[in-house]
């Protein structure tokens, strides 16, 4: 089935549906605006998570969003409240079939996304790298493994090969944050638009993709003697603790949980330096050409992420990637074994490259 440009006028409808954590979807969204560029009079919808909402938010290529209320939908089935869930699926599905999709994407390949688009009544359903029975749910299912594997967004690119459409240019899209830079700024006690500043993004739910806390003190020290900036922290409050530990040796503003998403997006858009683990914030982090040091351990889903102020530091083990599996015993050893010397090695060479782009980009 190809997406290219067709001689016919009649408007086809396009379901593309990205369920999952943020980082995938950051990764995977440069698909909407090769769509809306090279397909030919299309209208097209994105179903995704309700905490996906703020980075998607205006996107000038998508029709319509229609949010996944994943967290409330799991309450009102764990509190037995049936009736409800019915209602609101029934509204969901109200919501799909009323603008008569003639193809329906699933970009993550479980079973809730091709649920989603076997719900859409959409008569071609595609699949990408479909498991864990919803091959059942889909007409076509496209592999995840073939293509650059190197390159960001490998498996989408190939997607959008495979419906004869170009995967070029790659370019994310992160929505400007809601509220005003300058009530975000006295909210977080630092005017982040006018300050320089390295962000760390040093946390993931995951326990094997995080880095050693010690060595994000050791790294946060020797970036402010060596380029006088101050350490912002990112993330969620789940990681107040270990965020504490690293502002209270290095000095640095902890900004764990008080930022909203697309307010973090904007603290990562000013910063002069990003380094982080392999996390939502990270594939953030290329988009806006800062200089970024990736630390990728027991998954890689890239080496190269596109711009040269970007670094992704991975060592092959015979165990990587592990991707959820660690055989370590928790030791972790393909992220101990990247030392802060590594990651302050690259730095130098990404910031010039950074300095590079604003010249000749201003």
């Amino acid at each position: 089935m190809s997406l290219a440009p067709k001689t016919t006028s009649r408007e086809k409808s396009i379901l593309v549906v990205r369920l999952g954590d943020i980082g995938d979807l950051v990764i995977s969204n440069p698909i909407a605006s090769l769509i809306k560029h090279h397909a030919h009079n299309v209208r097209q919808t994105w179903v995704i998570e309700e905490s996906q909402l703020p980075l998607m938010r205006n996107h000038p290529d998508i029709d319509h969003l229609i949010v996944w209320q994943s967290d409330r939908w799991s309450q009102l089935l764990k509190s037995g409240r049936w009736t409800q869930l019915g209602r609101e699926l029934r509204h969901l599905r109200r919501q799909l079939k009323e603008r008569h999709y003639d193809i329906a994407l699933d970009l993550q390949g479980l079973f809730s996304s091709a649920f989603v688009a076997r719900l859409s009544g959409a008569r071609i359903r595609i699949g990408l790298g479909s498991k864990h029975g919803s091959y059942w749910l889909v007409t076509k299912t496209i592999s995840r493994n073939i293509g650059e594997q190197t390159q960001m967004g490998s498996e989408y690119r190939y997607l959008l090969s495979q419906l004869g459409m170009p995967d070029a240019p790659w370019q994310t899209y992160i929505a400007q944050p809601e509220r005003r830079r300058a009530d975000i700024t006295e909210h977080l006690g630092f005017d982040y638009t006018r300050e320089q500043y390295a962000v760390f993004a040093p946390f993931t739910t995951r326990a094997e993709k995080r880095w050693p806390v010690k060595y994000w003190q050791q790294i946060a020290l020797r970036i402010r003697g060596r380029y006088q900036l101050k350490t912002v922290i990112l993330g969620t409050e789940d990681f107040a603790e270990e965020a504490q530990t690293i502002a209270s040796v290095t000095g640095a503003i902890n900004l764990i949980g008080k930022t909203q998403l697309d307010e973090a997006a904007d603290v990562i858009r000013h910063a002069s330096l990003f380094v982080g683990v392999a996390t939502g914030f990270t594939h953030m982090a290329h988009t806006f050409k800062v200089p970024v040091v990736g630390i990728f351990g027991p998954s890689c889903p890239y080496s190269y992420a596109g711009p040269d102020t970007s670094k992704v530091i991975f060592h092959e083990r015979f165990c990587s990637p592990c991707r959820k599996k660690p055989t370590c015993n928790n030791r972790y050893d393909c992220m101990v074994e990247i030392k802060p010397d590594e990651v302050l090695a690259e730095i130098k060479p990404l910031m010039k490259a950074a300095a590079e782009f604003r010249k000749y980009s201003s």
